[in-house]
């Protein structure tokens, strides 16, 4: 475990806070395919053949053209633990700054100790178990660890500030948490703003005040029960924060079975370019999928489209905590990945790196774009400069409470422009924003969906869950998009207010919040303003309060101590006489975009 104290996490601003909010891509090639789904037709519930089924359309609701997948009555850690058994001598994880590895054998050995270890500490099924952490091997030792015992897990964004962390933790219930010794100070500041908290857990070098992870990994598992009684469809696995469609961040629970049917989603013959995945520990570890793994794992596309579905293809997944160029360089040539997930600032990067060595990429049959739209002057780059033209980059579509992804790009046939067609076992609506009735192909709408990787409903909040899924199971994702005649869907706008920078969701309703307990402030309102590079950029409109003396600059260094970077007012401060509001006191934000 040596080695941790020389990571400087400070510095997750770049790259690695440049994780999408809902949208991403993904591709693969296929290699052995029938090994790869005979595997997965036995552990993971897949159908009996990967023929697809013409998509069809029924009183305006398009219906996903793949076969059905079986559901399988499974948890995430049960799930995991079959596809481990299949390769346990090939590595799982591995850390690129200390060389730290665990096997997909040692992996679950180690799950089993610490879920056994927190059980000996009194931690009971139910309680919430929160992570504060980087990209590190244990990350999902950890994960599985706490959920192999009922534990929902609530993953946090290792940047945030303390306010930010305690807010979450609070919402959350979370009564114990692991982190890093970097973070141990900031973390026993928030343990301080939540009382509900009982234990402290620290990966790395010891700290007052802290278990440690290595001592808990030396429990003998005797009370992990692989067979404990979780209700799959109905027992939360994760519990990650989303602003959801408006609002602020809001508790999105993710069951075992929306997990497990997305990963199944994802990995359905047809719907994307299937790897080769090793069938048995026998085989080459030349065989395996390699992933340098970079974008952050507290997210859910990091925690279901690397990490889980990583370990479902029995993939080695190389983990760096934060970026650094020539760290992810030297990680890229000496592992020889076979996917790349990217955002678009690392694509950028990848494309004008002139000492990129090509061979490092004779394995590479995919590249997996995240974050933000990505621009084809950036892919052509890439694409030219590694010299593989037969790369293919797969849009898709998805939300924190769609678990990861309801949309792909057909493998063939894809549109300029479009984020795919339904998933396996998923349907879509587009409805008109005033009747609620569906529309047909070329019309504008709020798009809506269902299927088995919709969420529960948010967490403790009710109202919130009834304003999005309705009396008929149909999650509104508040985007205006429309659908052509093959099916394939497109983004108009955005209903929802919230604010896209370099992907992550920024609440308008937070930072309003927080500047109103400015005591020089009478009102204010936010809005994201347009950024070549990150897409948005938060804007706050101000009414000072009569008679005080205030400025641009006295807002901005009164946000930035409170909320971490990406929320800070990098679009700018502008002071107003008033708000322009609705009758009812709605703030609204179409007019101050009209004042750009």
């Amino acid at each position: 475990m040596a080695g941790l104290s020389l990571l400087r996490f400070k510095s997750f601003d770049g790259c690695v806070k440049a994780i999408r909010a809902f949208r991403g891509s993904t591709n693969r090639v296929v290699r052995n395919v029938n090994v790869h789904q005979v595997q997965h037709r036995v552990v993971s519930g897949f159908p009996s053949s990967g023929n697809l089924t013409s998509g069809s359309i029924d009183k305006n609701v398009v219906y996903s053209r793949h076969e059905d997948f079986r559901l399988v009555d499974q948890t995430i850690v049960q799930r995991i633990f079959d596809r481990a058994s299949l390769w346990p001598n090939l590595v799982a994880t591995e850390c690129w700054v200390t060389g730290r590895k665990y096997t997909y054998g040692k992996l679950r050995d180690l799950t089993r100790n610490f879920g056994s270890a927190l059980i000996r500490m009194g931690f009971k099924q139910g309680e919430v178990f929160g992570m504060v952490l980087p990209n590190l091997p244990e990350f999902p030792i950890i994960l599985l660890g706490a959920a192999g015992i009922g534990m929902p897990v609530t993953t946090v964004n290792p940047g945030y500030t303390v306010e930010e962390i305690a807010r979450q933790l609070q919402l959350s219930g979370a009564t114990v948490v692991v982190t890093i010794p970097e973070l141990a100070g900031t973390v026993r500041q928030v343990a301080k703003q939540c009382p509900q908290i009982r234990r402290l857990l620290v990966v790395g070098k010891p700290e007052e005040g802290f278990a440690s992870l290595e001592e808990m990994f030396q429990d003998n598992g005797d009370l992990f029960d692989e067979n404990i009684k979780i209700n799959p469809t109905e027992d939360i696995f994760l519990l990650p924060y989303s602003s959801g469609t408006t609002g602020l961040p809001k508790g999105v629970m993710l069951t075992h079975s929306n997990v497990c049917a997305n990963i199944s989603q994802m990995g359905h013959p047809g719907t994307m370019k299937i790897a080769f995945c090793p069938a048995t520990s026998s085989h080459s570890s030349e065989l395996q999928e390699v992933f340098i793994c970079l974008l952050p794992f507290f997210h859910m596309y990091g925690i279901l489209a690397i990490i889980l579905s990583g370990l479902d293809h029995g993939a080695k997944m190389i983990t760096l905590p934060r970026f650094e160029g020539e760290s992810y360089l030297n990680a890229i040539h000496h592992h020889k990945p076979s996917t790349l997930h990217l955002v678009p600032p690392l694509v950028s990067f990848l494309g004008l790196q002139p000492e990129l060595k090509l061979e490092a990429f004779h394995r590479l049959h995919s590249i997996v774009i995240g974050a933000a739209p990505l621009g084809p002057a950036a892919a052509t780059r890439l694409v030219e400069r590694l010299k593989k033209q037969d790369l293919f980059m797969q849009e898709g579509f998805g939300m924190t409470e769609t678990s990861c992804v309801c949309h792909f790009s057909p493998i063939v046939n894809s549109q300029i422009g479009s984020f795919g067609e339904p998933i396996s076992r998923t349907k879509v609506k587009v409805v008109d924003v005033d009747t609620g009735e569906p529309l047909g192909a070329g019309q504008h709408g709020e798009m809506c969906v269902s299927g088995p990787q919709i969420m529960k409903g948010y967490y403790k909040n009710p109202k919130a869950t009834a304003e999005t899924i309705d009396s008929d199971g149909w999650l509104h994702t508040g985007d205006m998009v429309y659908y052509n005649e093959q099916n394939q869907f497109f983004i108009v706008d955005r209903l929802k207010e919230l604010i896209k920078v370099k992907g992550l969701q920024v609440s308008p309703s937070e930072l309003e919040d927080v500047l109103r307990r400015h005591p020089g402030v009478q009102d204010v309102a936010v809005i994201g303003v347009p950024d070549e590079f990150a897409g948005e950029l938060p804007r706050a409109y101000v009414v000072k309060k009569q008679g005080v003396t205030l400025s641009k600059e006295d807002i901005v260094e009164f946000i930035d101590a409170k909320v971490s970077n990406h929320k800070k007012l990098k679009g700018g401060v502008v002071f107003l006489e008033a708000i322009p509001k609705t009758a009812t006191g709605k703030i609204l934000r179409r007019e101050l975009k009209k004042l750009l």
